[in-house]
């Protein structure tokens, strides 16, 4: 399998073979949200990435789509495609496409001569079969100008380019048709083949009469003198001319009809093409460029015929290529339970981190894999749309809401003692050796007086960030989630009152998601809610908080892992806070005991050493007070934390204001 290009962005086990043919939503939208990105770097816009749902995949000028197969012996070839296309869009002016018909019949002189040429009684007819055959030429001038861009524009992704032209245009059967003797008379379809591969390495320019006109008036080496499609129209419409002045005065066949007889006729279209005569080059022998070296006088002379099979074979490369000129190009679709799975994964942001865990458990000495879900866009529209364990659907219960509007209230008396981070201190120290001239301490200065410099100081306090991260497992239920709810709004809303203070809340336990697995279990991922960021929510997101509902189990650490990137790269330069609240020890499928406690230690360790100050609570029912817990959960989060009860978490609230206010 070939994907040599891609390996650098894709997880080892992307590329699977899926025996029951079904297709995993998360790959799919991992892989269009990757590619997605690629065609935004290149293009420099926002340009829609979709899966093919059904109909033909054609270019529609405003998105680009691509196939859902991830099994692609060629995968990196449909991530050029989808660059290609992109271009197109950013560059390819559709309306000059959708104009040429118009266009065409307004050329009186040339579609006269070629009803005459061709023996057609309308020129209604004649203009028709122009239209067919100049929109497949300007296809071939306009991507040799939408390439040349990628090539300049993006250098980087030239392996992606040439992995699509391997494909299509770099075929060994195709070599070998460029140097036998078949496509070698002046017709639509020889003109067409050698058209389509003449930046071959094995091109004759000699094949046929005008074939080096049709090269100069190309001139790829200049290309990008076209700088529009009309440009590119310009040049179109004289290699039709030159096509039309040497091509026999018979009627061409129309457009690139599919054979209905199979292999056979494939096989005569090409023996058609086939003509034995020699030709005589010029005496000069043909440069990359088109130009001519000198040496001693070169008889091209075609290669022994084709044979059967390998005619069958060129004529399905050929036809390909005309697929792909036209954009008709096949591509495996979704579904439409598929598709608007999809759309609602991307609307949620949903995608997946594998996490590598040391498993020390005594039967299974070894590293495991577990994969972590993430949701990063919650928003009504996902609690509507998307079935998931961690909300409930219609209306939240009253009690939620009333809780959610308690921390709001709380949150406000917490941010006016909070404004005090927003303020400036400036403090003046007279009588300094160096600073500004003091006015008031001038006159001493004659008298030996040194200390004549007044100095200010300000101080203000730096930009700060807190992370509240819930545990809302099943065994969070009742009044410990409910409080630590409302002591997260309130610390959120206190945030919102000072200009340099930011705040997200995340949830973390497992739960299924429809359409990703074959059961609705909440033990079918672990996943991590980002479902508050000040940094891009306003305050009628913390209600949402009203519809997180508790499920599943305590993926702890596996959680923290799966947004660490996010959280140290959020801390930067900031004075930075991360606050667990959690009433059990991690647990999620193979992930427990030692191996848990000492894997989540490791991703508190990781934000300690960031800078990040870490204060973790342990929240009990009832005052519950179990040494040996106390000991792993100070194990993993240090010796801050601490085991409180539901009657003192909204003290929790009170302390982080004072956290907050402290002078790092």
């Amino acid at each position: 399998m070939s994907y040599e290009i891609s390996k650098y962005w894709l997880q080892d086990d992307f590329i699977t073979e899926n025996k029951s043919n079904t297709k995993d939503p998360i790959k799919l939208s991992a892989y269009r949200n990757a590619i997605a990105n690629f065609v935004r770097i290149v293009t420099g816009e926002n340009i829609p990435v979709k899966f093919k749902k059904s109909g033909n995949s054609f270019t529609d000028g405003k998105s680009v789509t691509i196939s859902s197969r991830l099994n692609d012996k060629d995968f990196d070839h449909t991530v050029g495609l989808a660059l290609h296309e992109g271009s197109h869009i950013k560059l390819t002016n559709f309306d000059v496409l959708k104009r040429l018909e118009d266009w065409i019949q307004k050329q009186d002189k040339e579609v006269l001569a070629y009803c005459k040429k061709h023996n057609m009684e309308s020129r209604w007819d004649g203009g028709y079969e122009i239209y067919d055959k100049l929109k497949d030429l300007l296809n071939i001038v306009e991507d040799r100008r939408i390439d040349n861009f990628v090539y300049r524009a993006a250098p980087g992704y030239k392996g992606y380019y040439k992995a699509l032209y391997d494909k299509y245009f770099n075929a060994k059967i195709i070599d070998k048709g460029l140097k036998s003797n078949s496509f070698r008379t002046e017709d639509w379809e020889s003109y067409m083949f050698r058209l389509c591969n003449i930046t071959n390495a094995n091109r004759d320019l000699s094949a046929l009469i005008g074939l080096k006109e049709i090269w100069n008036l190309l001139d790829l080496k200049n290309v990008n003198r076209l700088k529009s499609t009309n440009d590119a129209l310009d040049v179109a419409w004289k290699i039709f001319n030159v096509i039309e002045s040497n091509m026999l005065p018979t009627k061409p066949i129309k457009g690139n009809e599919e054979n209905e007889n199979g292999d056979n006729d494939a096989v005569k279209k090409v023996n058609d093409q086939s003509n034995t005569n020699i030709k005589k080059d010029d005496g000069k022998e043909e440069k990359d460029d088109g130009s001519k070296a000198e040496g001693e006088d070169v008889k091209i002379v075609a290669n022994e015929e084709l044979s059967t099979n390998q005619k069958i074979q060129l004529s399905k490369a050929f036809s390909k290529q005309k697929e792909f000129l036209k954009g008709d190009i096949k591509k495996s679709g979704v579904s439409k339970k598929m598709k608007e799975l999809l759309d609602v994964m991307n609307t949620a942001g949903i995608s997946q981190s594998k996490i590598e865990v040391e498993n020390d458990h005594w039967w299974s000495n070894h590293k495991v894999t577990i994969p972590v879900n993430i949701i990063r866009n919650f928003s009504r529209q996902t609690i509507e749309n998307l079935d998931c364990g961690m909300w409930t659907f219609g209306d939240p219960h009253s009690s939620n809401t009333l809780n959610v509007n308690a921390g709001l209230r709380f949150g406000a008396m917490l941010g006016k003692k909070l404004k005090i981070r927003s303020e400036e201190r400036t403090t003046k120290f007279n009588r300094r050796r160096s600073g500004k001239i003091d006015s008031r301490m001038i006159a001493n200065a004659g008298f030996g007086m040194e200390s004549i410099f007044e100095k200010l100081e300000t101080f203000a306090y730096d930009p700060g960030i807190v992370h509240i991260s819930i545990d809302n497992s099943g065994s969070m239920s009742g009044d410990k989630f409910k409080k630590s709810v409302k002591t997260a709004v309130a610390i959120a809303k206190a945030c919102t009152m000072v200009n340099n203070m930011e705040c997200v809340i995340s949830f973390r336990s497992s739960c299924w998601i429809e359409g990703m697995g074959n059961t609705r279990s909440y033990d079918d991922f672990a996943t991590m809610l980002i479902a508050y960021d000040s940094r891009k929510h306003g305050l009628p997101q913390l209600k949402l908080m009203a519809h997180i509902q508790v499920c599943g189990q305590t993926p702890e650490g596996l959680a923290f892992d799966a947004i660490m990137k996010d959280i140290l790269d959020s801390a930067n330069g900031k004075d930075a806070y991360f606050i667990n609240f959690s009433d059990g020890m991690p647990y999620f499928d193979k992930y427990s005991g030692s191996m848990a406690h000492q894997h989540t230690k490791k991703q508190v360790k990781k934000m300690k050493n960031a800078g990040i100050k870490v204060l973790s609570y342990y929240i009990s029912r009832f005052g519950y007070n179990d040494d040996k817990i106390n000991s792993i959960f100070k194990t993993m989060y240090g010796k801050d934390a601490v085991t409180i009860d539901t009657d003192n978490i909204a003290a929790v609230a009170k302390s982080m204001n004072a956290k907050f206010l402290e002078v790092c």
